[in-house]
């Protein structure tokens, strides 16, 4: 499956890695991870990785880099976990001299600006990596292994969102034999800060729910502030609202400063990916997230009963 995507990379000396805006912990993961093993198997080659990554594994996997115009210009792109350029990070990303992209969320469409390899099957770009150095028989370490395996524990809802059990837990049988540390990984993944009590309390006092069962909560900015959490950190806490009963899709509306807003859908059945499509968002058929132009009560009314029609449907067809 990779080994045109190998053939590129063998075929150039210098490398930077991109991932999307908003990087999670596949994101980050997936360049921390393929940096490593492209710079252990093939040493003579420059290899970067670029964007805010995640803080708080920097020194478990390590620090992203800081790459220069010239550099970039003169480099292959590799686009991580994400469709295309626009929604990369560092948009500098539109300057490389040629494009590679390994993804495994479902497209809204093609992909131009050159090779690529996506599978929506594969419940992260993290298990896609993994599955091109072991075809490519490459060597691995534990930082990679680490870094491997955060992304295929947060982008499977650590294990729950996977179908192939088998393949999955054999991948990270793989990595952690190959070093991974799962309890390092999930100690920093645990950690809390006392303002997200605030945020919680204030998630499970005000929650709003439709008679057709999607559970939902609009924050408005100047409310996000008084909580000390950005609009983007609040989206990754969708989850605060999961497997309700009766509530088969929950949904968070998160207003940016500038007006517009940052949306996150989750599902345990009805899809939640094509609603979003609509309004130009992607992602997982049962995860999937958006930016509105605006936060405003129709906006928001308009996808609760996209959302509302999405259940209903599914509840017909699963009678």
């Amino acid at each position: 499956m990779f080994e045109e995507l190998r053939q590129i990379i063998e075929a150039n000396d210098s490398i930077v890695i991109f991932g999307h805006i908003f990087p999670d912990g596949d994101c980050y993961g997936s360049q921390i991870g393929l940096r490593e093993l492209i710079k252990l198997n093939y040493p003579d080659k420059k290899v970067f990785a670029v964007g805010s990554g995640l803080h708080r594994f920097y020194k478990l996997m390590g620090e992203m880099d800081k790459v220069s115009d010239e550099v970039i210009k003169e480099s292959l792109a590799i686009l991580l976990d994400g469709n295309d350029c626009s929604r990369m990070e560092d948009q500098r990303v539109i300057t490389a001299k040629e494009f590679i992209k390994i993804d495994h969320h479902i497209e809204n469409y093609r992909f131009t600006e050159g090779k690529f390899v996506i599978n929506n099957n594969a419940n992260s770009t993290c298990e896609m990596i993994l599955q091109m150095a072991q075809e490519s028989g490459w060597k691995f370490n534990p930082t990679i292994s680490n870094a491997l395996f955060l992304g295929i524990l947060t982008d499977s809802g650590r294990f729950q969102y996977i179908e192939d059990f088998p393949t999955s837990f054999h991948e990270a049988a793989f990595l952690c034999e190959n070093g991974a540390n799962p309890k390092a990984i999930n100690d920093i993944l645990n950690l809390t800060v006392e303002s997200a009590l605030k945020f919680k309390g204030y998630v499970y006092n005000n929650y709003k729910k439709t008679k057709a069962g999607v559970i939902y909560l609009t924050f408005k900015n100047k409310t996000l502030r008084r909580l000390h959490v950005s609009p983007n950190k609040a989206g990754t806490m969708v989850n605060l609202l999961s497997n309700v009963v009766g509530y088969p899709i929950w949904a968070f509306f998160c207003e940016n400063p500038d007006g517009t807003c940052h949306a996150e859908f989750r599902s345990s059945g009805p899809g939640v990916q094509p609603i979003v499509a609509k309004y130009g968002g992607g992602g997982h058929y049962l995860a999937a997230g958006v930016t509105l132009d605006d936060m405003s009560d129709e906006t928001v009314a308009k996808i609760i009963k996209d959302c509302d029609e999405a259940i209903l449907n599914y509840q017909k067809e699963h009678k």
